[in-house]
């Protein structure tokens, strides 16, 4: 397996970076797309101190990839985003990974001011480097991520079929011991993403109760555990229908507390709320007669939110009465469609809010609210802070 030139070819396509790695790390082979970014990407290692756990999140990715039929998402240790697929050998054995990226989900200015300010202390040079060479790394949709991981998965598929490893693309992995209830987790992740609390801790806790016993009570293995689930809770929020602004950054404030854990009990019952909190985020469409018609509210509202809609204007887009639109949404998500506008609103003016750049007084116009008086009103109602109040604590935090 020597010639990658067909991912130099998808990298090009795609506009993002490729590389393919051996079991130990090595990179055997690198896209001129990754090329152009290791300027930035040295530079940010250096400020960080994260490369070596960079290139261990990269193998991990691989082996989550294996794990979970070709396909795998994950955020590195500095904030970027990658995909990842194996390569396997006829036996099922991964001989290497492939991995895309970096890439982000949020703006340039938010990845810095955020996700790399938040894991490490920096100087006001280091920031206006890291800002002025930031914009090499692409910034992408989820929809658009989510594009790259099944053309990853597309393209190790064909290289399969050009080297004769073909059927290796889904074989099953054997990295969990048979005695990983893996058939629950699966029913879990179904229960989440149906928004199905009851259901969902059941089957956590018959989950946590074989890892423990398989794992003997070692704290450490129970954590890298957990740190899976969370991700694979979140994403099954997220196909639930649960907006992907709040699941990241509950999965983030999530991954983060990880580690303060000190003992089984406490892990036990933070994943248990963990999990009520994610399956809390997704709307339960399991009773409504017109499945179709709430999914495709709920994309319109999100596409137009900020905008001045109104009930008539996605009635209008449904082609239903406004009426019937209001009572179908409601016994669908448990709250009214003008209730979930202002939330999307709400949390769309926590964004801006955070970027000194934009004034408080444009924010109203910029997210759908009639009015300053008005989005403060609403504002504080929701979140207990007025819109300056918010943006200074989150100053002071920073």
């Amino acid at each position: 397996m020597d010639n990658y030139s067909y991912f130099e070819h998808l990298s090009v396509a795609i506009d993002i970076g490729i590389v393919v790695l051996d079991t130990s790390g090595q990179i055997l082979f690198e896209s001129s797309s990754h090329t152009a970014v290791a300027g930035f990407l040295n530079l940010l290692y250096s400020k960080m101190d994260c490369e070596e756990s960079c290139r261990i999140s990269f193998l991990y990715g691989c082996y989550q990839a294996r794990r979970f039929g070709g396909r795998y998402v994950f955020f590195a240790p500095s904030g970027l985003v990658y995909c990842a697929a194996p390569l396997l050998d006829n036996k099922g054995k991964m001989v290497s990974g492939v991995i895309a990226g970096p890439f982000i989900l949020t703006d340039h200015d938010d990845y810095i001011n955020f996700d790399v300010k938040e894991r490490v202390t920096l100087t006001e040079s280091d920031i206006s480097m890291l800002n002025e060479n930031v914009y090499v790394i692409p910034c992408v949709s989820p929809h658009k991520a989510h594009a790259v991981s099944e053309h990853l998965f597309c393209a190790t598929s064909i290289y399969y079929s050009q080297t004769g490893l073909i059927e290796a693309v889904s074989v099953q992995t054997d990295m969990l011991s048979s005695a990983y209830p893996i058939e629950k987790e699966s029913e879990l992740l179904s229960a989440i993403s149906k928004g199905d609390i009851h259901t969902a801790n059941e089957l956590l806790g018959d989950i946590i109760k074989q890892v423990i016993f398989y794992y003997g009570g070692n704290i450490e293995l129970l954590r890298s555990r957990v740190v899976e689930l969370t991700v694979l809770l979140s994403r099954a929020a997220l196909r639930g229908g649960a907006d992907i602004n709040a699941i990241l950054g509950l999965n983030y404030d999530y991954l983060r507390e990880i580690d303060s854990f000190i003992s089984i009990e406490d892990i036990v019952l933070w994943l248990h709320m963990v999990t009520r909190r994610f399956a809390q985020h997704v709307f339960d469409f399991s009773g409504a007669k017109r499945v179709d018609v709430i999914y495709n509210a709920v994309e319109y509202i999100k596409l137009n939110f900020t905008s001045k809609i109104g009930l008539q204007d996605i009635a209008d887009h449904l082609s239903i009465t406004q009426q019937y639109f209001c009572r179908i949404f409601k016994d669908a998500t448990g709250q009214t469609p003008g209730a979930y506008i202002t939330y999307l609103r709400i949390e769309e003016s926590k964004k801006l809010l955070r970027k000194l750049n934009i004034q408080i007084i444009d924010i109203p116009n910029l997210v759908g609210f009639e009015g300053q008086s008005y989005f403060t009103k609403i504002f504080k109602k929701k979140t207990g802070l007025t819109p300056g109040q918010y943006r200074r604590e989150n100053l002071e935090r920073r």
